[in-house]
């Protein structure tokens, strides 16, 4: 008898790790969110005005207006659930690609991510780091970038399971902190171009971040 209760809560267990593992890899629209996954094999559409992305729970659209891109999630039945502005697009990437690399191959951010999803900068600290930058490896783990305009930006990473993340600091022309931000990933962005030529399946998983605009 107590084999067979212990069976029995055993699979209701099983059962609900697998929903909690479920609803955590789903993609669910919530008006309020600032960051959408695109997982990897997702459907890629190319439209004139939109590039459109087919999702779970239905789909994520991004519309290049002049220097926005903004966003809109449509639910399975068509409807708009909300819109949002100032979007970009990115990949986690592990930073040891750049010992190979005299200068960045494309754009890339320091981004913080919280409970599995990227946290929006902080007012003036976001770190760009523009393609063509010039990439000086210190030591082991330990990488600086210079700007054109003469400041410095670090990155002492560190392993965190399969991932690295670190802490990036700016530095002034003359070598003094501007600021340091912790516990951050490197991130490279999608350029509109790179989004226009994806193929109909997407290679690698991609985030979606912008700023909540308005409900559908």
């Amino acid at each position: 008898m107590r084999r067979g209760k212990a069976g029995f809560l055993a699979l209701i267990l099983a059962l609900f790790l697998g929903f909690i593992f479920w609803l955590s890899s789903a993609t669910v629209f919530t008006f309020g969110e600032t960051a959408v996954k695109l997982p990897a094999g997702c459907q890629v559409e190319i439209k004139p005005g939109h590039i459109a992305f087919h999702l779970a729970e239905g789909r994520l659209e991004l519309i290049p207006e002049a220097d926005n891109l903004k966003v809109r999630t449509v639910d399975k039945n068509g409807k708009v659930v909300y819109t949002g502005t100032q979007g970009r697009v990115f990949a986690e990437c592990q930073p040891e690609k750049f010992k190979k690399l005299k200068v960045t191959d494309a754009d890339y951010r320091f981004i913080r991510f919280a409970l599995g999803k990227p946290e929006p900068d902080p007012a003036g600290r976001g770190v760009l780091i523009p393609k063509g930058t010039r990439i000086e490896k210190v030591e082991e783990d330990l990488y600086r970038f210079h700007l054109e305009n003469g400041e410095v930006i670090s990155f002492k990473c560190k392993a965190a399971g399969e991932d690295k993340i670190g802490d990036c600091t700016r530095y002034t022309r003359d070598g003094k902190i501007m600021y340091t931000r912790t516990k951050v990933k490197l991130c490279r962005m999608s350029s509109l171009e790179e989004l226009k030529s994806l193929p109909s399946t997407l290679p690698e998983q991609l985030w979606v971040q912008f700023v909540t605009e308005s409900k559908g």
